[in-house]
């Protein structure tokens, strides 16, 4: 686990080694990996190639097994972020082949699997990674990224120079390239809360796409190919046959996410997901892990939620240490700076600051932490998945009266707190979300703001549907299932929990996107997924284990009360910067659009709590990024 950095001086117009560009951009994230920095710098088809590492020690702490790592006969080297959980395979597989091994390291299996079978080793891989190999003979240079996105890795190319690295800000910071606003990264934040890949904040500045590989071994703009796989569908299934593959796979996924030479931990909500992680942990007979939640005070439980009780139960009935951080306003005003400092690409999700503060309780304790994270996307978890099961079924009937619905719900109070605040939000949001359009519906329900037409995503979308099921409602809600793990999932969910623990120097491992389990999950029909409600193989996975009162509890959202902090006087200053106009953002959305929102969340008319925090977000880290 590390941050990686690469330099492509095409013209040769830096230092012969450790230039100054690639100084800076390890300094600027050496959170990233705090216990060694290591440099390379390397003649590349008549320039030079510049390769640093600032390292993380999970697997195998001794200084052998830094980076960038050299084979044996020096020809090759290897630059990796993350983690390959099936390395001890791959090893055995490799000593079978008369590989000898200096280190215990998962980068040393990875460089000589790379050595043995070049590209082709990527699918064979069972982890999260970016990486950077590179062959001194052929002066060949491949670079790749897990198949959900679990790992970042960044990138710009023009005459004079290729670089890459782990963090967006760190290309910028090397001074090679004049750092711009990309302006429309603006327009796809405010609908969806993140930008499109392969797009970023920066101009001239890409995400490689997850599942993905570059090689660049010419004068030629490198092609940017995925090595993904098609899934073969299922169609002759049973619950018990399901049921059984899914708990043996899920056993092994647990097994393998434990791997290291550091403690572990487990961010437990409460929620199905992770109470059925930590059930696994302890069954298995793994040492007990502590597990951390972080909580909202009970008088704002009406804006939060009561994940604190659930994770409590949690972690008395299956034995762990337990720890909790209970969310507080000002918490926020003596973190904010930090918080977006760190912050790489903005997530307009209030989760980032929620997971930046767990990790940093979680790192006094382990150097891993646990998540649930990907089990809502493949298990069908979130409502949007069963809103939109039933618009499909009831497709003639909801378009029809699509007109009224949108009349009804939008009359729902939602803006001070009240019993049924949370429905009446849920159902607002869907009801003003249905068109005629299948596509369009579920872009809406994923959306902030509906009637999308233009969206990349929604063209995304119908693709991934052109070539599917005979039938409509199969079809459509595959398409969506698959849309989310590609979008929504890499783009907000992985990309803030890699940001905001790597801040802290925490390594974060999501056991539900082991690979044998998502290759088995996904190839289940999607209506199959959601036969009986949400998330219902996990569910009978937990009550198997006595945790039916987990799996019979409504999902409530990690969420942070940032509608009500808004009401409270020591958030002034947040109130403050939302109504100065000079700000960059108000260059790129409607002022006068905000402060109408504002003003009616202060006056408890309409909820645009998740409006403001991303708004809010934006905004401050435009300030710190783009002065």
């Amino acid at each position: 686990m590390c941050g990686i950095h690469l330099i492509f001086d095409k013209k040769l117009q830096l230092a012969a080694a450790k230039p100054t560009p690639l100084i800076q951009m390890l300094n600027v994230s050496a959170y990233r990996g705090p216990d060694a920095q290591g440099t390379q710098s390397l003649p590349m088809r008549g320039g030079n190639l510049h390769l640093g590492s600032n390292r993380l020690k999970i697997i195998d702490p001794r200084d052998s097994a830094n980076q960038p790592m050299v084979s044996a006969d020096g020809r090759y080297w290897l630059c990796f972020n993350g983690t390959v959980y099936n390395y001890y395979e791959l090893r055995n597989e490799l000593l079978g082949q008369g590989v000898q091994f200096s280190t215990q390291s998962d980068t040393e299996v990875l460089l000589y699997l790379l050595i043995s079978e070049g590209r082709a080793a990527l699918d064979k891989l069972n982890g999260m990674f970016a990486l950077f190999f590179y062959d001194s003979q052929k002066q060949k240079l491949l670079l790749a990224r897990d198949r959900f996105g679990m790992k970042p890795l960044f990138y710009t190319n023009d005459q004079g120079y290729f670089i890459c690295s782990s963090e967006a800000k760190c290309i910028t910071s090397s001074g090679l390239l004049e750092k711009k606003l990309y302006a429309p990264a603006v327009q796809d934040y405010m609908c969806f809360r993140y930008v499109n890949p392969p797009y970023t904040f920066f101009e001239k500045v890409y995400q490689l796409p997850a599942g993905s590989y570059m090689e660049i071994n010419g004068e030629k703009v490198p092609e940017i190919c995925s090595y993904a796989g098609q899934i073969t569908r299922k169609s002759e299934i049973s619950e018990a046959e399901v049921m059984e593959n899914t708990e043996e796979l899920l056993q092994d996924a647990v097994l393998n996410h434990l791997v290291g030479d550091v403690p572990s931990g487990l961010l437990l909500s409460g929620g199905v997901d992770s109470t059925l992680l930590l059930s696994l942990i302890k069954e298995q007979g793994a040492h007990p892990v502590p597990t951390f939640s972080i909580i909202n005070s009970e008088k704002e439980a009406a804006f939060g939620t009561r994940d604190y009780y659930y994770a409590r139960k949690a972690a008395e009935l299956y034995g762990s240490r337990h720890y909790e951080l209970t969310l507080e306003s000002q918490m926020l005003r003596k973190h904010h700076q930090d918080f977006l400092t760190h912050i790489d690409q903005p997530v307009g999700d209030s989760a980032a600051f929620m997971t930046f503060m767990i990790s940093a309780e979680v790192k006094k304790l382990a150097g891993v932490a646990l998540s649930g994270a990907g089990a809502d996307e493949l298990f069908a978890g979130y409502n949007r998945h069963q809103a939109y099961r039933q618009y499909l079924r009831y497709y003639d009937i909801v378009v029809k009266f699509s007109g009224f619905v949108k009349n009804g719900t939008n009359c729902l109070p939602t803006g001070f707190a009240h019993p049924l605040r949370k429905q009446f939000r849920l159902l607002k949001k869907l009801g003003q979300s249905m068109e005629k359009d299948p596509a369009l519906t579920f872009i809406n329900f994923t959306a902030q703001t509906s009637g999308l037409q233009n969206s990349q995503q929604l063209s995304s979308l119908k693709n991934s549907e052109a070539g599917g099921h005979t039938d409509f409602e199969e079809r459509w809600l595959r398409a969506a299932l698959e849309h989310d793990l590609s979008n929504y999932l890499p783009a907000d969910v992985l990309a803030l929990s890699d940001n905001m623990s790597m801040a802290h120097s925490l390594e974060m491992r999501m056991p539900y996107l082991d690979l044998p389990l998502t290759n088995y999950v996904r190839s289940l029909p999607a209506g199959f997924r959601m036969k009986h409600g949400k998330k219902w193989i996990l569910k009978r996975l937990l009550e198997k284990r006595g945790g039916k009162v987990f799996s019979t509890r409504s999902k409530e959202g990690f969420g942070l009360p940032f509608g009500q902090w808004l009401h409270h006087d020591e958030t002034e200053y947040i109130r403050h910067s939302l109504q100065r106009r000079e700000q960059l953002i108000y260059e790129h959305i409607s002022y006068e659009q905000v402060q109408y929102m504002l003003q009616a969340h202060l006056q408890k008319k309409k909820d645009y709590n998740q409006g403001l925090w991303a708004v809010w977000m934006l905004a401050s880290w435009l300030e710190i990024h783009f002065p």
